[in-house]
């Protein structure tokens, strides 16, 4: 989290301080850039665009229990929780419909 971290902010401040900030080596910093993604991060990516998916079909009215069950339906088979973290992470927040 602290190299995505240095990513998002590395136009803004310098690379350098910020990994004296946040106690972590430069060069660690430039290997995670050149790793590619991991098995687990391809299948994280995966699944979240299936959640946006989703959660647009059901007009962001949907939360995790329910976007849980639409992947159930559709095929996939995924913890509530892990669902849940990945909504969060994406910023997928609920619309509160009109009554």
């Amino acid at each position: 989290m602290k190299y995505a971290f240095i990513a998002a902010h590395e136009k803004e401040f310098s690379v350098e301080r910020m990994c004296r900030v946040l106690g972590v080596r430069r060069s660690g910093y430039y290997a995670w850039r050149k790793r590619p993604p991991s098995t687990q991060e391809q299948a994280n990516a995966e699944l979240l665009t299936k959640i946006r998916e989703g959660f647009e079909k059901n007009w962001g009215l949907y939360g995790s229990r329910r976007i849980r069950h639409y992947l159930l339906r559709h095929g996939g088979c995924y913890s509530r929780y892990l669902v849940a973290w990945l909504m969060k992470i994406a910023h997928l927040t609920l619309r509160r419909s009109a009554k």
